[in-house]
């Protein structure tokens, strides 16, 4: 196996492993979001159907849901922040770590 010698070359690969960690993160991040969008949207609507069943002096067929919100806010506050935060701090420093490669790259401007 060939290790590169040079920094500029190491700060590039610093700076690509750290983008992609960090990119995988965030997008960790949107699926566990838009997991909890779709769920509470679901229980939205199924509450919906059933406050309509009641108002149309029919009997209701499933349950209503309550405290959606409360188990969304357990999550955002708990390791939701965490990945967030993780995710743009990786995001950084891997852009960081490429912009420094080109100041030890001799001139050199291929990414």
């Amino acid at each position: 196996m060939i290790f590169p010698d040079d920094i500029a070359t190491w700060l590039k690969i610093i700076g690509a492993m750290s983008t992609a960690i960090g990119s995988i993160l965030l997008a960790w991040r949107v699926k566990a979001i838009l997991k909890w969008v779709v769920y509470g949207l679901v229980a939205h609507e199924q509450s919906l159907t059933q406050v309509r069943r009641i108002l149309n002096d029919k009997q209701p067929v499933e349950p209503m849901v309550e405290g959606i919100t409360k188990h969304l806010l357990d999550i955002e506050s708990k390791l939701g922040v965490i990945l967030l935060i993780a995710g743009f701090l990786f995001l950084a420093a891997g852009m960081m770590a490429t912009a420094a490669s080109f100041f030890f790259g001799g001139g050199s401007a291929s990414v």
